[in-house]
């Protein structure tokens, strides 16, 4: 296990064999703490990996009731225990995100989901890093599908994809009737740019719901 120490002091480990942590982390929770000031929301994080963001957020909102979703066991155990190392409290569970429909809705749902379809570049022989990079497990209609089913009318989701893929994540927010309400661009590292996407549901969705 590779150790992390994070900004706040706690220290948390990675598996060596993994995907490494990187700068997407912290543009990631910066953006969200930028953008969302509640203090008290419900909070699903789908693919949670080793729990770096859920542990993150919930440092700085302690007030977030978080749950995250891993489909990988062992990264979902050294969730649970990143967690308690980092003395915040976070529901962690092994999911499998396609599948998942909660008994609520949550207020807030954010992912930092694989960044290429399998048909692009070279797949990792090491499962748990192939699995983060690639859309092995999930591919972004699935993401998509998860944040419309479990968000509630006026939640907001936030997710982060190469720049490259915006026009086919702008296509797949139609599909599923989201609307896109923000891009957060991230500089450029090695040269490939990535973008977090403010997602909302649709207002022809919002004033289906609020009729009813």
């Amino acid at each position: 296990m590779k150790p992390v120490i994070l900004p706040f002091g706690k220290t948390i480990y990675q598996t060596d064999h993994g995907q490494s942590i990187t700068s997407d982390t912290a543009f990631v929770v910066e953006t969200i703490l930028e953008q969302i000031q509640e203090e008290n929301l419900s909070v699903l994080e789908l693919g949670s990996g080793n729990g770096i963001i859920s542990i993150m957020l919930a440092h700085y909102r302690p007030n977030w009731q978080i749950s995250g979703l891993e489909i990988q066991k062992e990264l979902m155990i050294l969730s649970k225990r990143n967690a308690e190392l980092a003395e915040v409290k976070i529901d962690f569970q092994e999911a499998d995100l396609k599948n998942f429909q909660s008994s609520f809705r949550f207020d807030l749902i954010i992912s930092n989901p694989p960044y290429f379809p399998v048909n692009q570049g070279k797949i990792s022989p090491i499962p748990e890093r192939a699995i983060s990079r690639h859309e092995i497990s999930c591919k972004m209609i699935d993401i998509f599908q998860t944040v419309k089913r479990n968000l509630k009318p006026d939640g907001k989701a936030f997710l982060l994809y190469p720049e490259e893929r915006l026009a086919e994540a702008e296509k797949n927010v139609k599909k599923v009737d989201l609307k896109l309400a923000s891009k957060f661009i991230m500089p450029a590292v090695k040269s490939r740019k990535k973008i977090v996407l403010k997602l909302e549901k649709a207002e022809e969705y919002i004033i289906g719901v609020d009729e009813c």
